[in-house]
C-alpha cells in the first residue's frame, strides 16, 4: 500500500483523486522560483501549510459550462506565475503549498456529486489540522457543501459569509441545487449561518430580481454593489464586510466567483458584465482577506475554461488566489514579508 493510500484509509478520504495534470518544470531561474515548481502535488507524508483542492463539478450549472476543467486550468497557468509580488512585497516562497488532487464527481448524478464534496471536505478539515484548504471549483454550488464540511467539522463555532459575486445565489429551489442556490441553502441549512453576518460583495448588472435584494437583506445579509465599491473605495467595501462578517463569529468562509469582476477581465465565465469589479480591487480585497484571523476557509468558483479567450480569466484567477496566499502568509509570520531585506549590490 502506498503512502497515499493508506493516508486516505486511515482518515476516511474515499473520493479524492490524484491532481488531474502535474507539470514538471524544465527551466527555472534559481532566483526566481516558478508557483509550478513550487505547488507541487503532496506526498501524503509531509506537513504543508496550503493545501489546494480541485472540485471540478459543472452539471449543477444552471446553463451548461465547462467549469468542471476549472481546476486543470489553474494548475496549467502557474508556469506564468512567480512567488513573489512586487505590488504586495511578499515572497511566499517559503510557505509550503501542496496539490492535494480532485474530489471525484459523477457525470450523471449530481446529488451524489454534492454528498462527495461534502463528505471528502468534512474528512480533510479534520485530518489538516493548521493547513489552510483552498477550494477550486467547479461551478458555485460546490460552496454550499464545502461550507457546510466547515461548519459541521467546526461544532460550536459562529460563522461569517464572505461573498464576492456578479449574482445573489439565492434563487428557489424548484429545480434542486445549483449553482444559483448556495447561499440559500447555508442560510436555510440549520448550521450556524446567519444572515446578519452575511455580506454580498460586487452585486451587479441586470442579473438579479429585486425579490432576491428584498430576500437577503430580509434575512439580515448585507449587499455592497459594485456601483457601490466604484464609488466609495474597495478598502471600506472589504473593511464594511469584515466587520459584518466577523461580528460574533468564530470563523468567516470566504467564496469568490470569478463573474464579479469587469466582462472584459473575465470572458471565462457565464455571467460578468460590464459593470463588474476591476481585478485590482479584488486582488486588494483577497490581500486583506488573507491577513485577517477570522478567514478561515475560501473557494474560487465559476472558471469556465472552454468559454475563455487567451487564458485570461484563468490567469486572473491565479492572480486573485495568489494575492489571497499572500496575505496569508503575512498573517502566519507576523507580519515577516518573506525575504532577506538587505540590498544586494553585486
Amino acid at each position: 500500500m502506498t503512502a497515499r493510500e493508506e493516508w486516505l484509509r486511515d482518515h476516511g478520504v474515499t473520493h479524492l483523486k490524484e491532481p488531474g495534470v502535474v507539470l514538471n518544470g524544465k527551466f527555472e531561474d534559481r532566483f526566481e522560483p516558478r508557483v509550478w515548481n513550487w505547488l507541487r502535488p503532496w506526498d501524503f507524508a509531509s506537513s504543508f501549510d496550503v493545501g489546494l483542492v480541485g472540485v471540478g463539478l459543472s452539471s449543477t450549472s444552471i446553463l451548461p459550462t465547462s467549469c468542471f476543467a476549472a481546476p486543470d486550468a489553474l494548475r496549467l497557468s502557474t508556469p506564468s506565475f512567480t512567488t513573489y509580488s512586487p505590488d504586495f512585497d511578499v515572497d511566499i516562497t517559503s510557505m509550503t503549498a501542496r496539490d492535494l488532487g480532485d474530489i471525484a464527481i459523477p457525470i450523471l448524478n449530481q446529488e451524489k456529486g454534492l454528498a462527495q464534496i461534502e463528505d471528502t471536505m468534512s474528512a480533510l478539515w479534520r485530518a489538516s489540522g493548521d493547513s489552510f484548504l483552498v477550494l477550486v471549483g467547479g461551478d458555485h454550488a460546490i460552496t454550499a457543501p464545502a461550507a457546510r464540511a466547515f461548519a459541521r467539522t467546526h461544532p460550536g463555532q459562529k460563522l461569517g459569509l464572505i461573498h464576492f459575486d456578479a449574482h445573489n445565489d439565492v434563487r428557489v429551489m424548484d429545480h434542486g441545487p445549483t449553482n444559483g442556490t448556495p447561499i440559500r441553502q447555508l442560510l436555510e441549512s440549520g448550521l450556524p449561518f446567519s444572515g446578519k453576518n452575511l455580506v454580498q460583495l460586487g452585486i451587479h448588472g441586470f442579473m438579479n430580481a429585486s425579490y432576491y435584494k428584498r430576500w437577503v437583506e430580509g434575512h439580515g445579509g448585507t449587499i455592497i454593489t459594485g456601483r457601490q465599491v466604484r464609488r466609495g473605495g474597495i478598502d471600506a467595501a472589504v473593511e464594511q464586510s469584515l466587520a459584518i462578517a466577523g461580528d460574533g463569529t468564530d470563523a468567516i468562509y470566504v467564496t469568490v466567483d470569478i463573474d464579479v469582476l469587469e466582462l472584459g477581465y473575465a470572458p471565462g465565465t457565464g455571467g460578468a458584465s460590464p459593470e463588474g469589479l476591476h481585478p485590482l480591487d479584488l486582488y486588494e480585497a483577497l490581500f486583506a482577506l488573507g491577513q485577517h484571523p477570522k478567514v478561515a476557509a475560501i473557494d474560487f468558483v465559476e472558471h469556465d475554461p472552454a468559454r475563455d479567450v487567451s487564458t485570461i480569466t484563468g490567469r486572473t484567477m491565479t492572480g486573485g488566489l495568489l494575492s489571497f496566499l499572500s496575505g496569508l502568509f503575512l498573517r502566519r509570520n507576523d507580519g515577516w514579508r518573506g525575504y532577506d531585506p538587505t540590498p544586494i549590490t553585486d
